[in-house]
């Protein structure tokens, strides 16, 4: 049997143009900062103790972690 001592998150996917500071992306981090420019979004995100910088298309959908 396994146990969960703890609620497990809801994950939602959302367009990366909806993307906030603050956000926790799944398997990645938390959202520091958001860089737009023509082609990609540039994500500042906290990872491994890191500030680590991934590049995203503009058509990308990304999954984070809900509260709601």
């Amino acid at each position: 049997m396994n146990d969960v001592s703890e609620p497990m998150q809801a994950l939602k996917a959302i367009s990366i143009s909806q993307l906030a500071i603050g956000d926790s992306l799944v398997n990645l981090g938390n959202v520091l900062e958001i860089n737009e420019n023509e082609k990609n979004f540039s994500l500042v995100i906290e990872r491994m103790e890191q500030r680590q910088v991934w590049n995203f298309s503009k058509t990308e959908e990304v999954i984070i972690k809900s509260d709601s």
